[in-house]
């Protein structure tokens, strides 16, 4: 599963970039340039996902967008949050930190969430899944 969120960029008449995201309503920036603005998306991403995390808030599903969109990925530890957040299955998070011997808020809590990649192969063998690691 790729967590990746679609942005909308619009040039306004001031030459700037405003950028939303339609799944997350108050996620949204601006830019004085497109790489700005981009950059600013990846920061109100982040933050507007690890904030619905630690509210315990519903997260949207990942998008898939048109060409013509934008699609934005979150950080390594929101990721891996969002990961177990989505294909827990049956297996509550308090099960999983169980298993690992780690502490729920290092799972659910993207600020504390330093996983290894070991322990993300055992939370994906014990939801069923394979941990795939790639560069995008």
């Amino acid at each position: 599963m790729s967590i990746q969120y679609r942005a909308m960029i619009t040039l306004q008449e001031d030459s700037r970039f405003f950028v939303e995201f339609p799944a997350i309503q108050e996620a949204f920036t601006e830019g004085e340039t497109l790489q700005e603005a981009l950059l600013n998306a990846f920061e109100v991403l982040n933050l507007s996902l690890e904030g619905r995390l630690e509210d315990g808030l519903e997260i949207p599903p990942p998008d898939i967008g048109p060409l013509h969109d934008y699609l934005i990925t979150p950080n390594a530890n929101i990721q891996s949050a969002l990961l177990i957040y989505f294909h827990h299955q049956n297996q509550s998070v308090r099960e999983l930190s169980s298993i690992l011997g780690v502490c729920i808020q290092d799972i659910k809590n993207p600020k504390k969430n330093n996983l290894t990649v070991s322990e993300l192969e055992k939370i994906a063998h014990t939801i069923g899944k394979q941990l795939i690691i790639d560069f995008a």
